[in-house]
């Protein structure tokens, strides 16, 4: 786990049963700023030295992958430096010649996903690429203002050099409540393939049919007075429209597509097959939830 902005000083402790922490401070030794890096205890791994700088600060480790080892590094540009190319690439040079970069790098540009080119990211963007450096990026915000004039932008995602893109896979996760959300990758041996979006329909389903279930199925005349009423609800629903869009789509036809079973009323949907409306409600929720 790479963690940025760890606010921690030389008093700060911090402990993980079965896992090992290495951190980087501010230098100042403030509360401000700083990285660190999650690793289990079973892994051999070797902590080289890190970053202490204002305009940055990154934890840095030697991990021995089955075939190489890789240097991972816990990333941190703050927000107020205007960073120049030579300094990215200053640091980049220093990882070697196989490594995995990830954190908040406080850079936007359109090539990793942002919505605008800021100084700072033209700059970032320049050196990766003249090194040929790879970017993994989830493509979506993983900031979330809590000013509501603010716009939710990308500033999180991976530098990795010396691998292929092709043994890689990258998702985001909105589980936390930080004004940050993280984004998970996946390195393989192998080349990975990604699963195809699982989906209740297919070309097949007949609209007519499943608008007619849904309407039979339906019990709209529902108490929600308290929390399980609420729940219950969601539950009813939920399988009205998986019953109707079952009954709707022919049998012969389901070959390579997933219906989900019944017990998928009381398991939330993945974040990743939420509409964008659904989406933009999460992040104003996150919002409220910052002011709060």
């Amino acid at each position: 786990m790479l963690i940025s902005e760890t606010h921690f000083t030389s008093r700060s402790h911090f402990k993980i049963s079965r896992y090992d922490t290495c951190v980087t401070n501010h230098p100042a030794d403030r509360a401000h700023g700083g990285t660190a890096i999650l690793i289990k205890s079973q892994i051999p791994y070797a902590e080289l030295p890190g970053y202490a700088s204002p305009e940055l600060q990154a934890t840095i480790i030697n991990v021995q992958g089955p075939h190489r080892s890789i240097i991972l590094t816990s990333t941190y540009f703050p927000l107020k430096y205007n960073l120049k190319a030579p300094l990215f690439e200053k640091y980049f040079l220093f990882l070697g010649t196989c490594f995995v970069a990830g954190g908040d790098f406080n850079s936007k540009h359109s090539l990793w996903g942002s919505r605008l080119d800021s100084t700072k990211g033209k700059e970032f963007a320049s050196v990766i690429r003249k090194h040929n450096y790879a970017v993994l990026s989830t493509g979506s915000p993983t900031y979330w203002p809590s000013d509501p004039l603010k716009i939710p932008d990308l500033l999180d995602f991976f530098i990795i050099h010396g691998m292929s893109t092709t043994y890689a896979d990258i998702k985001p996760s909105y589980d936390l409540s930080s004004d940050h959300s993280p984004i998970i990758t996946t390195l393989s041996t192998t080349i990975w393939h990604s699963k195809p979006p699982t989906r209740l329909h297919n070309s097949s389903t007949n609209w007519e049919i499943y608008k007619t279930g849904v309407r039979n199925l339906l019990d709209t005349n529902r108490r929600l007075k308290s929390p399980t009423d609420i729940d219950a609800a969601v539950a009813h629903f939920t399988e009205s429209l998986r019953k109707a869009v079952t009954e709707a789509t022919p049998q012969d036809h389901l070959s390579g597509t997933t219906v989900f079973p019944t017990s998928y009323t009381r398991n939330p949907l993945p974040t990743r097959f939420l509409p964008s409306h659904i989406k933009q409600l999460v992040a104003l929720k996150r919002k409220a939830r910052s002011q709060w």
